[in-house]
């Protein structure tokens, strides 16, 4: 799993130095954040958290108005007999306009480490976002709402839906 995890945080630097290498063509942005996640659906686990705060590094490169974003989410404690998870995930975006509001789709992997089982991954989750982003200078603050749908190995598919606040530094 490190491996897996080590290959797209390899694949999202690749992308960050290749674009920050055609200065014309992005702009790189490194990010960090929370995210707030509510359980759309009951779930039947009366220690798993409906509800929890997860942290968040992203990168994050534009050109004209699309915008590829990759990231790292981690959730600590999220209930049941789940210690953390870590969430790789990439996003295609469109800046809508040059408006600052955007909109796109992403996919994303959850390794889910248990306390008293193996870890596993869980099946590949597909993301809905939107969101704002307000230019700063050097700085940029982005506010999203995203749907995600994870099916974990508990036979659960709660759906979440996330509010989240980034702080991206211009490289």
């Amino acid at each position: 799993m490190i491996k897996r995890i080590g290959s797209i945080v390899a694949m999202i630097v690749l992308i960050a130095v290749l674009a920050y290498s055609y200065p014309a063509l992005a702009k790189i942005g490194i990010g960090l954040g929370a995210h707030y996640n509510v359980a759309l659906e009951e779930l039947d686990i009366s220690s798993f958290d409906k509800s929890h705060l997860s942290y968040i590094a992203s990168v994050r490169a534009k050109a004209a108005w699309f915008m590829l974003d990759g990231s790292l989410d981690y959730r600590p404690n999220p209930g049941g007999d789940i210690s953390f998870t870590l969430s790789p995930r990439i996003s295609f975006l469109v800046d809508i306009l040059g408006s600052g509001i955007y909109g796109g789709v992403g996919v994303q992997k959850t390794y889910i480490h248990w306390t008293s089982i193996t870890p596993e991954l869980s099946d590949l989750a597909y993301i809905l976002q939107a969101g704002w982003e307000i230019g700063l200078g050097a700085l940029s603050l982005s506010l999203d709402a995203q749907y995600e749908s994870p099916a974990f190995s508990l036979d659960i598919d709660p759906g979440f839906i996330t509010f989240g606040a980034r702080i991206f530094f211009s490289l």
